[in-house]
């Protein structure tokens, strides 16, 4: 073989080589690359609604109705929201290959010695040992993923004697709507107001949403 076919072989070799090798890196690592996407997704949702985080959700709301004010807190992926204004609820749901929820397991309880009964919404708490808020989660199985969905309860909290307790009511803000994409919800506090029954007094917090 002449020297100049010589170059041409080994020319069409290393074409060929170089586009097994990109095939190969396409195959495997565009898949790998989209699960470490998604894991990532899935742990800034979890942490926002993590308990734990001075920033997530259910401290801010509960922060709010402590301390009155407005604050915006931001969810910068594509998800769904909604407000459940009957049992005083806030729920987010978005779509992930992977999931940090159990699959098929109903809803499940991330805050400790709480329940997530839908039913009649998680039990009452007490003063200086149970948060006003609940945090529930759950993942259904959707094609080649998950549909999870995260859900804040706002139960009721009463103090040692059971005379009086306290209550946070999620409510929609004028301006907005109970369900939304937005990537921003906007908190505000809205007043209280004392509910007197049976000897006992509820102190009732208003939190204004609006999905921004």
């Amino acid at each position: 073989m002449k020297k100049g076919q010589a170059d041409i072989v080994s020319a069409v070799l290393i074409i060929i080589i170089s586009i097994g090798l990109i095939a190969t890196a396409y195959t495997w690592g565009i898949p790998l690359i989209q699960k470490n996407q998604d894991r990532a997704i899935a742990d800034r949702v979890a942490n926002f609604f993590d308990q734990n985080s001075q920033s997530s959700l259910p401290n801010t709301i509960e922060f709010i109705a402590n301390n009155q004010g407005e604050q915006t807190v931001k969810l910068e992926i594509t998800g769904f929201w909604k407000l459940n204004e009957g049992e005083s609820s806030i729920q987010y749901t978005f779509f992930s290959k992977i999931s940090n929820i159990a699959v098929g397991s109903n809803w499940v309880s991330l805050t400790p010695g709480a329940d997530c009964n839908l039913f009649t919404g998680p039990a009452i708490g007490y003063v200086g040992k149970d948060r006003s808020s609940v945090v529930c989660a759950r993942a259904d199985k959707l094609g080649d993923g998950y549909n999870v969905t995260y859900k804040v309860w706002f139960r009721e909290i009463d103090d040692s004697t059971a005379t009086r307790g306290f209550k946070i009511n999620l409510v929609k803000n004028e301006a907005g709507t109970l369900t939304s994409p937005a990537q921003s919800t906007r908190i505000s506090y809205a007043g209280s107001t004392n509910q007197v029954s049976g000897g006992k007094t509820l102190i009732i917090t208003q939190i204004k949403i609006l999905f921004v």
